[in-house]
């Protein structure tokens, strides 16, 4: 009877939690601008969904972006496309609230039952809308879901007690599907199998599907028309160290860049500050590691795992595609939730008034910082102005070939780095077919 009030209890605290992130996901960009909600069509969101009409949905699925196949962004690209063209930025807004509170359930649940306590679960559940570099440009946004599924993979494998391997495995290969740096997960597994938390036969299952879905990823990059370029030097190692301390001191109010990249010039002194961090998360995260197995501290391990994996995810994002606020987020997430792992034997073990003091900490911290950025908030262009500029266009002549703009007035150059058939070209007859 116990165990089943229990089980029931924490569905529901699940499905609480996760509304409530939804919420806020939802929240944080209206509050940025009471329009976006219905006027805001991110990018990549209404490409996407553009692809599903102009061909067909297993073809746009199937087509490399940006270099990869993106799989989570393509698929709910089609939930966009089912309704009318005038509402697109808001069904794609309501989709990526209810991602973003399936997320917060599902961080939230993994913590819980990875034997975390209730305070640190649900901040740590609720990190993914609630950080306030997620307001930048990442919130609300469909085609950057994989940065939190990123985030729900590195709590899989770190906290995979109570998880059914099986379970774990499909979220490791989905996200590898949406975005191959997924791939640097690999270390957390062997590390997990090297401490004996999992079995061989768990670690090979793991291994064996993140590789697997690489090498789905090797396939797409190698067949993509538009290849991303790749390149590396001095001047990307610096800026990534440089940008670093910027990037999660984001989390204090007036420490933000106010929407822009998390970086700092490189000046002598800068970098030598840069280097300096980096060595101090790497040494850091090594000696808990190493602490953590000589004691059999599991918490000690878990934080220098989630220290070190913040800092490899930082690191090869911006060595070879140039520093963006994007490519923190996660980075920034891992760092704020090892603060939360530290401290949540002391939390399960005092008074509440701990826990209220940690919690006001984090609020008064994180909630002046709600709104999104004017950056994603703005419509640029309002989507309504924007199918309305198209169908006059059309309506002056048929026979047009028209190229549809999404916030942030993108894609530049009307797409022109872009190819078919994810492209904002579209031809009038089919828009008139979509206003009809």
């Amino acid at each position: 009877m116990c165990t089943v009030r229990n089980n029931t209890r924490f569905r529901s605290v699940t499905v609480l939690v996760g509304l409530i992130g939804g919420l806020i996901s939802a929240l944080r960009l209206w509050l940025g601008n009471s329009d976006s909600l219905n006027q805001i069509l991110w990018a990549e969101d209404g490409v996407f969904a553009l692809c599903v009409h102009k061909v067909d949905f297993l073809s746009c699925t199937a087509d490399p972006f940006g270099g990869y196949l993106p799989l989570a962004p393509r698929l709910l690209a089609g939930i966009t496309g089912l309704s009318p063209l005038s509402a697109w930025a808001l069904v794609a807004n309501i989709v990526a609230a209810a991602v973003a509170g399936l997320v917060v359930a599902v961080a939230y649940a993994i913590l819980r039952r990875g034997g975390m306590g209730q305070v640190v679960s649900v901040l740590g559940g609720l990190t993914p809308v609630l950080i306030p570099i997620m307001g930048y440009e990442v919130i609300q946004t469909l085609g950057s879901v994989y940065i939190p599924l990123l985030y729900l993979s590195v709590l899989a494998v770190v906290f995979s007690h109570g998880l059914n391997r099986w379970v774990v495995l499909g979220l490791l290969l989905f996200t590898v599907l949406t975005i191959p740096t997924a791939v640097l997960i690999l270390p957390l597994v062997l590390l997990r199998w090297l401490r004996r938390s999992i079995s061989l036969s768990t670690f090979v299952l793991w291994s064996t599907g993140l590789a697997a879905g690489a090498l789905v990823q090797y396939l797409a990059i190698a067949s993509s028309t538009k290849p991303r370029p790749i390149e590396m030097g001095s001047e990307g190692f610096a800026t990534w160290a440089n940008s670093l301390l910027p990037a999660f001191m984001t989390n204090v109010p007036g420490f933000g860049t106010g929407g822009g990249s998390p970086s700092v010039s490189p000046s002598i002194e800068q970098w030598s500050l840069g280097w300096l961090v980096v060595a101090v998360l790497a040494t850091v995260g090594a000696a808990l590691l190493l602490l953590g197995w000589r004691s059999r501290e599991s918490f000690t391990t878990t934080v220098g795992a989630l220290l070190l994996t913040g800092l490899l995810f930082s690191a090869f994002p911006s060595i070879f595609d140039g520093v963006g606020n994007r490519y923190f987020v996660l980075p920034v997430m891992l760092w704020s939730l090892a603060i939360l792992v530290a401290l949540d034997g002391l939390l399960v073990r005092s008074r509440w008034w701990v826990s209220g003091i940690v919690i006001a900490v984090v609020l008064v911290l994180w909630l002046p910082q709600l709104p999104a950025g004017a950056f994603r908030s703005t419509p640029a262009p309002a989507w309504s102005d924007e199918v309305a500029r198209v169908s006059a266009a059309c309506k002056a002549d048929p026979a047009l070939s028209e190229r549809i703009m999404f916030t942030p007035f993108w894609p530049p150059n009307w797409g022109d780095a872009l190819s078919e058939p994810t492209h904002p070209n579209v031809d009038c007859l089919v828009v008139w077919k979509w206003l009809d």
